[in-house]
């Protein structure tokens, strides 16, 4: 069975991952697929207030 590594960052407006091969001794070495999602920004520009209404 192949080894597969998952690799991620997490950041404040985004996610980004990656999938790579690995050998036996778990050394990465093969790009198997990536990607990025990227949100909306939670907060305004100019205030650290949030944009999501008050419950």
């Amino acid at each position: 069975m192949s080894k597969k590594i998952l690799g991620l960052d997490l950041g404040s407006n985004s996610l980004g991952w990656a999938l790579l091969s690995a050998d036996d001794k778990e050394r990465p070495n093969g790009l198997i697929d990536m990607g990025v999602r990227i949100f909306p920004k939670a907060v305004e520009d100019k205030t650290p207030t949030p944009c999501a209404p008050a419950p």
